[in-house]
């Protein structure tokens, strides 16, 4: 059961999940980025995935969103059993670096630019991307993951799904899940990391007036590319 408590690292959740994920043998992240104030995005995507996994990783732009909705869930029991233990934020170009949630009583959380965890003993590196000129390609944030020894990036900035294994190191976006770009759609992703490999795969989500649709998604190589402007 997830609980809105900050460590130390950072991290959302209890330090006995945190410790307890890093030992894991196997290990599912639900990866969402850019939801731009669409808190209702990210509410139903944790809905109808977030039990089924162990990490939540926010890639940035809309980290008020993610901690919304992670307040209210506080006083919807049923809805509580979909947020994963353990959630790792990422300040985006558009987030604050710190955001205080007023309910019963007013809470304060830090958003850091990055954040590093470990997922069934791999090292996760999340991040927004805007720090790393990632609109021009991920050659930065490859580099930088490779002096922190991270074998899973995670970054958003462009709005447009991106996946590519780069010397044993897999570099994912999710894509937004309100505001795609460049002919995508709304999209996040599920990665699942096993004792033989690391996996992922992207999701569609369609919504109209009172239900959200998700299919599984294969974004076209066209889609899959940085630049947009």
């Amino acid at each position: 059961m997830f609980e809105l408590i900050q460590q130390k690292s950072l991290l959302l959740g209890n330090k006995n999940a945190i410790d307890a994920l890093a030992q894991k043998d196997s290990a599912r992240l639900l990866v969402i980025s850019d939801s731009h104030g669409s808190s209702s995005a990210v509410h139903s995507i944790l809905k109808h995935f977030g039990s089924t996994c162990d990490a939540l990783c926010f890639c940035g732009d809309g980290s008020r969103d993610v901690l919304s909705v992670l307040a209210n869930s506080l006083s919807h029991a049923d809805f509580a059993k979909s947020i994963p233990p353990v959630v790792a934020l990422a300040q985006g170009n558009g987030d604050f670096s710190s955001c205080v949630l007023h309910s019963s009583h007013p809470q304060a959380f830090s958003v850091p630019k990055s954040q590093f965890f470990i997922a069934a003993g791999k090292l996760v590196f999340v991040t927004h991307g805007h720090l790393y000129d990632v609109y021009y390609g991920t050659k930065e944030l490859f580099h930088s993951a490779k002096r922190e020894y991270a074998e899973i990036v995670l970054f958003g900035h462009t709005h447009i799904p991106y996946a590519k294994n780069e010397d044993d190191i897999l570099i994912l976006n999710p894509g937004s899940c309100a505001r795609p770009r460049r002919n995508s759609v709304n999209s996040f992703a599920i990665i699942t990391i096993s004792p033989q490999n690391t996996t992922f795969q992207f999701y569609s989500m369609q919504t109209d007036e009172k239900t959200a649709h998700f299919a599984p998604y294969t974004p076209p190589q066209e889609e899959i590319s940085l630049l947009w402007v």
